[in-house]
């Protein structure tokens, strides 16, 4: 509450306008980490802070890692309720004939989305993907236009997919900057994706005489501490690929490490940049979602000091050691005046860093009415009264 209440002290309350930062990095130390793949990024999941980069931006074969685009669709799909877990997708004669890593659909069968993300997720199944896309966009080409679609949203801009699969194509080609930004929006859905990926095996087609085993490609589960996920990737041009999660005390980071000669060095390197964001990192709450940052008088509203809070809790990362006194913290108000629904964001908290700025939504939990005629009314007469 000391700490608190010394931020409370420190807040300006100014007026501007709602602007999402796309890319900020941290300002260390320069840290050369003794890597052998072609290209690397690692960043902190909660800020999409870069915390180390190696050909970041180098355009190369993703592999299996296209998939989490895919995987990234069916989510928003099921949020969206255009489609649910328990859906039964038939295949298409197209998805049931990919080589490569599968779970051997047939044209005939029906399968649940759950089993066939499962499949994803944990065994990279290239027919389970394509099913998945025919399901969500009706063909596996509408799918891939869709995919090119939401990576450009996402800023993606390295990147451009041929494929769902991940098969090496000219025109198949990302960054481990761009699978760093797919990641942590993929991260978004939380359990909904970790649940899977976390798991070293699990079975499908449980309810027939052969139930199928799905073993996970990512050997670093169980091997190294707080990992969970998320995909790995090898074609014979793209070499191995690993974009790993982990979380620790708080802190979530993502790490992308492609083009490595081997799966042994492809784990040594993703270890060394987890091993090193977590070495520099550490979560500082500071608010809960339940803490009033300040009230607000908004014009026409009928009544007076509504308090605003912030939309989620507040506990960013910041570069281990900081203090209090090195944070700027204020509050950007972007509307002033009623009438306001309740949830709706009015502005945001600004927490500023040696020139780096985390921003959090602002919202009020009520709605804020206008005032009436008999509001004004009664306004006037008390003012009437009291200069008597």
């Amino acid at each position: 509450m000391k700490i608190i209440t010394f931020f409370l002290l420190l807040f300006q309350i100014n007026f501007g306008s709602f602007q999402r930062p796309v890319k900020r990095v941290i300002k260390y130390e320069k840290t050369e980490l003794a890597l052998t793949a072609k290209s690397h990024v690692l960043m902190d999941y909660e800020s999409r802070e870069v915390l180390y980069q190696n050909n970041e931006h180098e355009k190369l074969f993703p592999a299996s890692m296209t998939k989490m685009m895919g995987m990234l669709l069916v989510l928003e799909a099921i949020d969206d309720k255009k489609l649910s877990w328990t859906d039964m997708v038939t295949p298409t004669s197209e998805a049931c004939s990919m080589g490569g890593t599968q779970i051997f659909l047939a044209p005939n069968e029906s399968m649940s989305v759950e089993d066939l993300f499962k499949s994803v997720a944990i065994n990279s199944a290239n027919d389970a993907i394509v099913a998945l896309g025919e399901k969500v966009s009706g063909s596996h080409a509408s799918f891939v236009e869709k995919m090119n679609k939401r990576s450009k949203e996402l800023n993606m801009n390295d990147t451009h997919f041929a494929n769902a699969t991940g098969f090496d194509n000219p025109e198949h080609y990302t960054s481990a900057y761009d699978m760093g930004l797919l990641a942590c929006e993929l991260l978004t859905h939380n359990e909904d994706i970790l649940r899977f990926t976390r798991l070293k095996e699990s079975y499908i087609r449980t309810d027939t005489e052969n139930p199928f085993w799905l073993v996970n490609t990512n050997k670093l589960l169980g091997h190294y501490d707080g990992l969970d996920g998320l995909k790995t990737g090898y074609t014979n041009l793209a070499g191995y690929n690993l974009t790993a999660t982990a979380q620790r005390e708080g802190v979530r980071l993502v790490s992308v490490t492609m083009g490595a000669d081997s799966i042994k060095n492809r784990s040594q390197d993703t270890v060394k940049l987890l091993n090193h964001g977590f070495s520099k990192l550490e979560r500082v709450a500071l608010f809960t979602k339940d803490e009033i940052m300040t009230r607000v008088d908004f014009k026409n509203a009928k009544n007076k000091e509504t308090p605003i809070y912030p939309k989620t809790d507040v506990a960013p990362t910041f570069p281990k050691g900081t203090k209090e006194g090195d944070l700027d913290i204020s509050i950007m108000l972007t509307k002033d005046s009623a009438p306001l629904k309740a949830e709706e964001e009015v502005g945001y908290l600004s927490i500023k860093y040696q020139g780096q700025e985390k921003k959090y939504p602002l919202i009020v939990k009520e709605d804020v009415e206008n005032k009436k005629y008999l509001d004004y009314l009664s306004d006037s007469l008390l003012e009437i009264f009291s200069l008597n």
